[in-house]
């Protein structure tokens, strides 16, 4: 399809955000075109126009606004990302919360973005090989994204070499399967310690049945949303997390308002946010 008008972007930018909370900026035009291309070809539809009019007014157009929001969804990550936040997370609050949790109910993580899952599969790994021993009956991880395509892809655990570069080769030869395509399986110890779910940031009800949990990882997902939107991500990140609990944003991520909401626990290299 031809390059959308700024006017059709800019209306199919608002639906995204509506449903969403996700945030297109109007140099983003060429990126939603193209996206938008196979959304028209899976539809059999030949128009901006007409598309629009079926996302709005159809009784089945909520299902596809899903589905052009997947579409619209960026998923660069790859395993052991960030790595000095990770170090200071296993090294600093992991044993902290475990002498916490001296009846020895499990350590509860949120992966809230999860992608494709390569995030928390990974904090399952770090704790799996945590120097203290944690049994796997005390790992609890959940993993919530947008997306329901990437969510399928997620709980299958096959991974290319480019998501796994930068997994220590301890790492990939103990809890990886080279298949005969090349590509890695995540190893089924590992698997079933992350339950996968859909959640979309901006519905309080879908974030709150997630309770009491020890630490939050959202990395590079508040970037996609405006401030007020941003606000309320937040909000209901830090409702779904124990007292005490830990939030871990990127390392280009701040909360600016929301940073009275939570004590800024400065670690070794990485600084987190603790409810």
């Amino acid at each position: 399809m031809n390059e959308l008008t700024i006017e059709e972007f800019r209306i199919l930018r608002d639906l995204i955000k509506e449903r969403s909370g996700i945030w297109l900026s109007d140099t983003k035009v060429s990126f939603l075109s193209v996206r938008l291309g196979h959304r028209l070809k899976a539809t059999n539809m030949d128009s901006a126009k007409d598309y629009f009019f079926y996302l709005k007014y159809d009784p089945e157009g909520g299902g596809e606004l899903d589905n052009l929001v997947d579409a619209a969804t960026v998923n660069e990550t790859y395993f052991f990302r960030e790595d000095a936040q990770l170090e200071d997370f296993s090294n600093e609050i992991v044993p902290q919360l475990l002498e916490q949790k001296q009846d020895g109910a499990p350590i509860t993580i949120w992966s809230a973005g999860c992608s494709t899952g390569e995030e928390p599969y990974t904090l399952a790994m770090l704790l799996l090989e945590h120097p203290l021993q944690i049994h796997p009956s005390r790992i609890s991880i959940i993993a919530s994204d947008i997306n329901r395509s990437i969510l399928s892809a997620a709980r299958e655990g096959v991974y290319d070499s480019y998501s796994v570069r930068r997994t220590p080769p301890h790492y990939l030869l103990k809890y990886f399967e080279k298949r005969d395509d090349g590509k890695y399986l995540v190893n089924e110890k590992v698997r079933r310690l992350v339950k996968f779910v859909h959640i979309n940031f901006m519905d309080p009800f879908a974030t709150g049945r997630i309770r009491d949990v020890d630490a939050a990882f959202c990395r590079n997902v508040i970037i996609y949303f405006d401030d007020i939107d941003k606000g309320r991500c937040i909000d209901n990140l830090r409702r779904s997390l124990a007292k005490g609990g830990y939030l871990h944003l990127g390392h280009s991520e701040s909360l600016n308002r929301s940073s009275s909401l939570f004590d800024v626990v400065r670690l070794k290299q990485t600084v987190a946010y603790r409810k």
